[in-house]
């Protein structure tokens, strides 16, 4: 693989980069204020929603592409739903060969579709779980889902106006239902592959890694402009040896997370889907395992503002510990990592 990014990827990476500085929530007061509405309009119009659309059977941006995205809207906590009605939902619809209009809908923002998880959030749900949750549900009209009744592969698509109520999740950023009753659903597209299957879920894990690593690194870059302006004992806490380590090991943990998902967004595209999907298993294992002790590390170089709700580095923690969740977490990872290598024995 090629490690660094091409011009038209650095390009790319810039104005995502830009866009979501000026979506950024920067402080809690903002997460009442921001319009959501707005943030996922620009994302719309920005191309964002529309990166794994097909052309020609190809999809528009690869998991590169997407990583780069994901990483720069984590770091600034855009409260829009990015992850499920812009990517990995278009990615499902696409792969299971569905309604063009639908897609199109999707990728242009004027319809919006959550994720139906299982109630641990590993991994999505059927259409008969009685405990399902939809996830990244930001003004979604609709869930996607599988309707195991149909077939293993099936995908079915939930109405989200009766049988689901919004929750107050732990992530503040992004909106979150839980099942109260009975859902309709409706089957949509061909069931899927195996290797559909498994290509898609790489995607699914490359997307939330990467949101991960923005995250954590918008969390270090606010922690570490804190220890070059406040002072304790007459100098700058950034002078202490301790608060040095902290940060250190908090930017090994993180640049790490960041080389560990570059290499498994590009083989979201280049290797076959199972080389693809254990490199993704592989960051998610890794971004999943730093995710509390670098949020934990951000509150404590903190000091006592940083463990109060006004403070922005709970808004980080509370994302952080979701995406550790979303797809499994790293106990879930490693397993599934062990029985690809050792065959389930």
């Amino acid at each position: 693989m090629l490690a660094l990014l091409n011009p038209e990827q650095q390009m790319f990476e810039e104005t995502a980069n830009r866009l979501a500085r000026d979506l950024a929530v920067v402080n809690t007061a903002d997460l009442k204020t921001v319009d959501r509405a707005n943030a996922y309009w620009q994302l719309a119009e920005n191309g964002l929603l529309a990166l794994r659309m097909r052309i020609e059977g190809k999809p528009l941006a690869s998991g590169v592409e997407v990583s780069l995205a994901a990483q720069a809207l984590g770091g600034a906590l855009v409260p829009a739903p990015f992850s499920a009605s812009g990517v990995l939902a278009v990615e499902l619809l696409a792969l299971a060969g569905a309604d063009e209009a639908l897609i199109q809908e999707l990728s242009e923002g004027t319809k919006r579709c959550g994720l139906l998880l299982k109630r641990d959030l590993s991994a999505l749900a059927d259409v008969a779980d009685a405990e399902s949750v939809v996830w990244d549900a930001e003004g979604a009209e609709l869930a996607i889902g599988l309707d195991r009744s149909k077939g293993e592969g099936q995908l079915a698509l939930v109405k989200l106006d009766s049988g689901f109520e919004a929750v107050e999740a732990a992530d503040l950023t992004r909106a979150m239902m839980k099942r109260t009753g009975a859902v309709s659903a409706e089957p949509v597209g061909s069931p899927l592959s195996d290797a559909d299957m498994r290509k898609w879920l790489a995607l699914a894990l490359v997307t939330v890694s990467a949101d991960l690593v923005g995250v954590l690194n918008g969390a270090y870059a606010g922690v570490l402009a804190y220890t070059k302006e406040r002072v304790q004992y007459g100098v700058k806490i950034g002078s202490f040896q301790a608060v040095q380590h902290l940060c250190a090991e908090m930017l090994v943990d993180i640049e790490g997370g960041r080389d560990i998902v570059s290499y498994a967004a590009w083989a979201v595209d280049e290797l076959d889907p199972d080389a693809a999907l254990l490199a993704a298993r592989e960051a998610k294992a890794f971004l999943s395992g730093i995710a509390r002790p670098v949020s934990e590390t951000v509150m404590q170089v903190y000091g006592g503002i940083g463990q109060t709700w006004e403070h922005i580095a709970h808004i980080y923690a509370r994302r952080a510990q979701t995406d550790a969740l979303v797809f499994g977490g790293a106990d879930v990872q490693r397993d599934a990592i062990a029985d690809a290598l050792l065959g389930g024995h």
